[in-house]
């Protein structure tokens, strides 16, 4: 799926209504200790769940500066209330990359009121940056984009180049965990580390103009990628340089 639909909106809808609703039953039942009856009713939550991930489109996220390959990832970009965006327990998709594909970080300018998740979900700060840490490596490129997530604007930040082996990578945009990869691209399980504010660098113009970050003018099509700092759309922002946290339809930063 790579776009979204009046059928595939409803649908979503339908089952996040769902699955919270057998959430709620199996609260109440484990609370009265009907333990058993609970468990059935988690395992069907699950289900209904991993049918959500089905409905995530495939959004053109960035493209491979080593091979020129477009990069899709399965995000839900209906707002920030589908279990996707749960920072505890993401349900998501595996994504297929390009071997050389590190992470992706990400960072959200929130339109309030926010919608009501019964999750806690991080959508990061509200402008994009890089992670020093990660792009000052030899080889290591990011690509900026800019998803629009429901009535919030999404920017992506994606690493590419050789695996650096002394440092950890970054947290998937909204996770607690990232993928790892083998050398050839093959999926082997996950790592955790999320970077404190102050290793976040938002003053993208001297990355720009190393060409170590790339960048996709919003609502390409083409998903043509850009080097240097002239006519780069996301130089300039204004935003929080700060974290921010959702939970429960309230909206707080912090550092």
């Amino acid at each position: 799926m790579t776009a979204l639909d009046s059928a595939s909106i409803a649908l979503r809808a339908e089952l996040l209504r769902e699955s919270r609703q057998l959430i709620e039953e199996a609260v109440e039942l484990e609370g009265v200790r009907d333990i058993e009856a609970a468990r059935a009713l988690r395992r069907r939550a699950s289900e209904v769940k991993k049918a959500y991930t089905e409905t995530l489109p495939d959004i053109a996220v960035a493209r491979c500066p080593e091979t020129g390959a477009v990069v899709e990832y399965p995000i839900d970009v209906v707002d920030f209330d589908g279990w996707y965006w749960d920072s505890g327990n993401p349900w998501r998709r595996l994504p297929t990359v390009p071997r050389n594909w590190l992470t992706m970080c990400g960072a959200a300018t929130l339109r309030e009121p926010v919608a009501f998740a019964p999750f806690r979900c991080r959508p990061g700060p509200g402008l994009p940056y890089v992670i020093p840490r990660i792009l000052a490596h030899e080889g290591v490129r990011a690509v900026l984009n800019q998803v629009p997530i429901g009535p919030h604007i999404g920017w992506t930040i994606s690493y590419f180049g050789p695996r650096p082996e002394s440092i950890k990578l970054e947290n998937t945009w909204g996770s607690n965990v990232y993928d790892i990869y083998s050398d050839d691209g093959a999926w082997l399980g996950w790592g955790d580390y999320e970077s404190d504010i102050e290793e976040y660098d938002f003053d993208l113009a001297p990355w720009l103009e190393s060409e170590k970050l790339l960048w996709i003018a919003p609502g390409d099509p083409e998903v043509q990628l850009h080097a240097g700092v002239d006519g780069c759309p996301y130089i300039g922002l204004e935003g929080e340089q700060c974290k921010a946290g959702i939970f429960r339809g309230e909206l707080r930063r912090y550092r």
